[in-house]
């Protein structure tokens, strides 16, 4: 009996987060016809630290796979998990997510009602404890939603609730140029775009990305929109219908004024009232910091 749907997780030293997800996609309901499997990279370079989830993965009650990738690098871990999965559909989930129920039914339903070659839903983050006062979760953590059945642009995918056939992926992987910055995601799925593919929006595929503490501060939110600045830069200037640098730097220098001039009249109302625009001002210092000849490389917080 073939697999219909393969579930890829990319994880790295987060037992905690991993066996949450791995129990709630025990919970989730499945189209009674649907064969399951899940595959599980460890993406940990220490081979000792993997036995956690390579224990988490022998006890799980469903179909499931474990792989160790050592090469530090998202896109690496996310290839591993696509050069093993045997279904015809291929979804990515994180490791710091849980799925509601139904999300699998619904992203089951979506592409058969759009008969599409997949679909992204909604990331709603949720606090693991309560951070400071003036850090609204649900706002400065909130990625966009769109009406179910949206034709998607590059911007409105992610491998933190995607669902793919496998034939439209073929041979297309992740670009580990990527793997240690973020947005190899993002590239991929642009490629797919840029080929015809039609990738819509399900907005009843819900999960949950559940916010740790250490998160909860600025300056982690200002460090992941400076990243995100320096990635969508580089994806911008790959684009061959995009304008020439000298308008792109002179774009994001009047942001990052902009934006900087609104987050210190913020400022008057309380740190939460100046967090959007400083995140936006972040965004443009970044740009302004890959159009400069930097790049930006972390090991992706995943």
């Amino acid at each position: 009996m073939g697999v219909d749907v393969s579930i890829c997780i990319a994880t790295w030293r987060r037992p905690e987060g991993l066996a949450r997800l791995l129990a709630s996609l025990e919970r989730m309901k499945s189209p009674a016809d649907l064969a399951l499997e899940i595959v599980v990279v460890d993406n940990d370079p220490d081979a000792d630290s993997t036995r956690t989830s390579r224990a988490l993965v022998a006890d799980c009650s469903l179909p499931a796979h474990w792989i160790h990738e050592p090469r530090r690098n998202i896109a690496h871990a996310r290839n591993a998990g696509v050069e093993a999965a045997r279904g015809r559909w291929i979804a990515f989930v994180d490791d710091d997510e849980v799925v509601r129920e139904d999300w699998l039914e619904a992203c089951w339903s979506a592409v058969q009602r759009f008969q599409c070659d997949g679909c992204f839903g909604p990331v709603i983050p949720r606090a693991v404890a309560s951070g400071p006062a003036w850090i609204d979760v649900e706002t400065f953590y909130a990625r966009p939603r769109f009406p179910t059945g949206t034709r998607l642009e590059r911007s409105g995918t992610r491998t933190s609730n995607a669902f793919l056939r496998r034939g439209t992926i073929g041979a297309l992987r992740f670009d580990p140029a990527l793997g240690r910055s973020g947005g190899s995601d993002v590239e991929l799925f642009g490629r797919l775009l840029e080929r015809g593919a039609d990738l819509r929006w399900c907005d009843e595929a819900i999960v949950e990305e559940l916010v740790p503490l250490e998160r909860q501060c600025l300056a982690w939110l200002m460090q992941r929109a400076f990243r995100g600045g320096c990635v969508a830069a580089h994806l911008e200037m790959g684009d061959a219908k995009g304008a020439g640098r000298s308008w792109r730097v002179a774009r994001a220098l009047l942001g990052l004024a902009g934006y900087g001039a609104l987050a210190l009249a913020a400022l008057t109302r309380g740190r939460r009232a100046a967090v959007q625009p400083l995140r936006r001002a972040c965004v443009q210092a970044g740009r302004l910091y890959f159009y400069g000849g930097g790049w930006y490389e972390e090991y992706k917080d995943r």
